[in-house]
């Protein structure tokens, strides 16, 4: 068997698949590739040998895109899912928001397609643990704390409901941001440049769009479990937020730019979004993690890779990259914890991120002991960052954001 990454295409059309073969054939020699004449060919090819990633058309007869990479995510759940298609119809890119991990749009420049699968590549080739890849890539989408999916449901229905209203009741849920974040940054949009403030992304979907997205089964969900982790799912989407808050304080007084201060408040938001899969999971292997990390003292990824062979920022980041969230967000979420692990040299968004997590640990002890600070801080990355700034300033950011709190 070769070792080489396995890239299978579909499509009802053989010029098409022509086109592609020849248009990526300078990757012959790094990929295997296949490619099948609609999705019962497709799906022969996966059952007879292991395929790392399929790109799919939507509209073919028979088994159409969003009904292949279905049957996909259920015989081979590791293997990234990706729509190609010429069509823009909103139902039909509304019913690959669950199969497909990305949604790219015909005519697509063979570079940029290139570029997205030698991402999933890297991402796969990083993230070693099988099972918990499985699981992950399986993923249609992430359950949502009952109360707010009903919260949005009613908003939806609402007919005075605005775009604010509805991104102030998804702001409250880790998950529902996500994926909104998801759906509006595909290619459907064809936005010059990744979203990644919430209240944007609302406003290009549209009510429409959202209540859409509502009626279709497999988009939004509710959590199911037990008492005691929506719970934990509640805490987790509070300090979700206060992270991103802190880390947009943190960007604005570095003086960076916006488009470095919306990535860094997004990467805040969604550096947890691996607790929340574990959580929902594994949630007794995660509590046990938690426990541990309470009574030393310690941060938890350390006992996640204890008991699971990897932790929450990676698995965030593998979430993420599959869903394709920008690589410098991906990034900042896999090593917030361990920024020195970093190989890119120029970090930012890591650099505030790490820094933000560290503040937010401030935050849980309801005081501005920067002993606590000084103790998580990788000083040593944060000057290569060039991110410095004064003790004073730290204890004005930790002081204001303890007060915003308990305002």
């Amino acid at each position: 068997m070769s070792d080489k990454p396995h890239i299978l295409f579909v499509d009802d059309e053989a010029n098409i698949l022509m086109g592609l073969r020849r248009g990526l054939r300078v990757k012959r020699k790094e990929w295997d590739m296949s490619f099948a004449e609609g999705g019962v060919a497709a799906l022969e090819i996966i059952k007879e040998q292991p395929v790392d990633i399929v790109v799919s058309d939507m509209r073919m007869p028979g088994m159409d895109g969003a009904a292949l990479l279905e049957e996909v995510r259920t015989v081979s759940p590791d293997t990234a899912r990706i729509i190609l298609s010429g069509y823009a119809e909103e139902e039909s890119v509304l019913r690959v928001v669950g199969p497909a991990h990305q949604y790219l749009a015909k005519p697509c420049d063979f570079n940029i397609l290139q570029e997205v699968i030698e991402r999933l590549i890297l991402l796969r080739g990083c993230f070693q643990e099988q099972k918990i890849r499985n699981i992950v890539s399986q993923k249609k989408n992430l359950a949502s704390l009952p109360e707010v999916y009903m919260d949005l449901l009613a908003e939806l229905e609402n007919t005075t409901s605005t775009s604010n209203s509805i991104a102030e009741i998804i702001d409250r849920d880790l998950g529902l941001r996500t994926q909104i974040l998801k759906v509006c940054n595909s290619a459907f949009f064809g936005l010059p440049q990744p979203v990644l403030e919430l209240e944007t992304a609302v406003s290009v979907l549209g009510l429409g769009t959202l209540r859409s997205m509502a009626l279709l089964n497999g988009i939004f969900s509710a959590f199911k479990g037990s008492d005691h982790i929506k719970s934990m799912m509640e805490r987790l989407s509070q300090n979700s937020m206060k992270i991103a808050v802190i880390a947009r304080k943190i960007a604005e007084e570095a003086g960076y730019d916006k488009v470095v201060c919306g990535q860094v408040s997004s990467a805040g938001m969604l550096a947890h979004i691996g607790s929340l899969i574990l959580m929902m999971e594994w949630p007794e292997k995660f509590e046990a993690a938690a426990q541990m990390a309470e009574a030393k003292k310690m941060p938890i990824d350390n006992f996640e890779r204890e008991l699971f062979g990897t932790d929450h920022a990676m698995i965030g980041a593998y979430f993420l990259g599959l869903w394709g969230f920008p690589l410098s967000v991906c990034e900042a979420v896999a090593y917030h914890h361990r920024p020195q692990l970093c190989q890119n040299e120029t970090q930012p968004v890591l650099a505030v991120l790490h820094f933000s997590q560290q503040l937010t640990r401030v935050l849980a002890n309801q005081n501005v002991d920067l002993s606590i600070l000084e103790s998580g801080i990788d000083r040593q990355f944060l000057v290569q960052q060039n991110l410095t700034i004064s003790v004073e300033k730290w204890q004005q950011i930790v002081t204001s954001s303890l007060m915003e709190g308990n305002a």
